[in-house]
């Protein structure tokens, strides 16, 4: 049974305070003193934001009105943006077309704070949720062992052809063991929605971490790597403390971005030719848990209906085109980098004809797939992010 239910969704359990009545200055601080912001610093991710969110911030709060408090994050990824800029104070919406991404979204936007696990607690036996989710994590850690759906696809015990690599062999019978238990407390009733989802996103990022891979999910290493035989480990996911409702929608963002209307469109697309839907398909096939049929060597599962047209060079400048047009926006933001398919000059071309256009830039290393770059040749050890503003007013 596919664990794919909700589309769409927002935390509901408290009135948000109007964002002028937070000052930024202090939402800032508190968002640069999170004890946990590290965790989302930690996921094998190409193009996540971590270390250029002060640009971000800076660039963004910089160039819109005191009233811009709505963002959505159309490309949303692992959430790193919408979980800073709700910090800040901001309403934020995320979307990710990518179900594993919704998953982390919906923990990391979606919620206010930590679950508190009432009739789960009362199901495993355990105390109150004065400790928080830590004493629920270590009995989901020791959740008994299956011979599923990931081990026998993706570890070299299974039972496909060829074996692959992606994880050991406890890893991923533990991964079953516990991915088959969430399911059954979902459709039991024993997990209400966001607790059922702050569990998902802490099992992806552990799986994440003990991956058999150079970085993404392209390839698997041919020898279980030292990181990959560690047991993996869920922890306490980094939720962004707010009030209100910030929805998360699973949805195409070309065809959302009409839906939505907000005061900052902030969009973090593909940049390259390489398709998120392929690099990550194995966390996708674990959050989705729909026992796909699986093709090639490395084992990939469906993926056309989640193909970009910004990761198709005849195809990227109409795709932006398109967006920025349906755009219930006034400002848009496009986060791009010096070696994307998409020209400095093409993307203040399309962004120009319809306001007010600059772009902020800054040089930052490099992301590496391979652990010391010993296997490609790359142009430079930095590359320019790129932040394009727009006002469309």
């Amino acid at each position: 049974m596919s664990a794919r239910r909700g589309a769409t969704t927002g935390d509901r359990s408290s009135r948000r305070a109007h964002p002028s009545k937070l000052p930024l200055s202090r939402a800032r601080t508190q968002a640069a003193s999170s004890k946990r912001s590290w965790w989302l610093d930690h996921l094998n991710y190409i193009g996540r934001k971590y270390s250029l969110l002060e640009f971000l911030e800076d660039g963004i709060t910089s160039f819109v009105d005191r009233n811009a408090t709505r963002l959505f994050d159309v490309f949303a990824g692992t959430g790193t943006v919408g979980w800073h800029f709700k910090r800040l104070g901001y309403t934020v919406t995320a979307n990710d077309i990518q179900y594993y991404a919704y998953c982390l979204n919906r923990a990391f936007v979606g919620l206010n704070r930590p679950p508190a696990f009432t009739r789960l607690r009362e199901v495993m036996g355990l105390g109150s949720a004065r400790r928080g989710p830590a004493e629920v994590l270590e009995a989901v850690n020791a959740i008994r062992s299956r011979r599923g759906f990931i081990f026998k696809n993706y570890c070299p015990g299974g039972s496909s052809t060829p074996k692959r690599f992606y994880f050991s062999d406890r890893n991923g019978q533990r991964c079953d063991g516990i991915r088959t238990q969430l399911e059954a407390w979902r459709d039991e009733g024993v997990l209400t929605e966001g607790e059922y989802y702050y569990l998902m996103a802490s099992l992806i990022v552990a799986m994440d971490r003990v991956a058999n891979t150079a970085s993404v999910y392209a390839a698997y290493l041919k020898r279980l790597k030292s990181t990959a035989r560690k047991d993996f480990v869920l922890n306490p996911v980094p939720v962004s403390a707010g009030t209100g409702r910030h929805p998360v929608h699973h949805r195409n963002g070309s065809e959302l971005v009409s839906r939505i209307p907000c005061d900052i469109l902030y969009m973090d697309p593909p940049y390259n030719q390489r398709q998120y839907c392929t690099n990550y398909h194995v966390l996708e096939t674990i959050a989705a848990y729909d026992r796909p049929r699986l093709s090639g060597v490395t084992g990939l599962r469906p993926y056309d209906e989640q193909r970009s047209d910004f990761c198709v060079k005849v195809k990227a400048l109409g795709a932006l085109n398109t967006m920025v047009g349906r755009a219930r926006a006034r400002y848009v933001f496009l986060s791009y980098n010096s070696e994307g398919l998409m020209s400095r000059r093409e993307i203040l071309g399309v962004l120009g004809s319809y306001g007010k256009v600059d772009v902020k830039t800054k040089r930052y290393p490099r992301f590496r797939a391979d652990a010391d770059g010993a296997n490609r040749n790359y142009k430079a050890d930095s590359v320019t992010e790129y932040l394009f503003r727009l006002n469309k007013e």
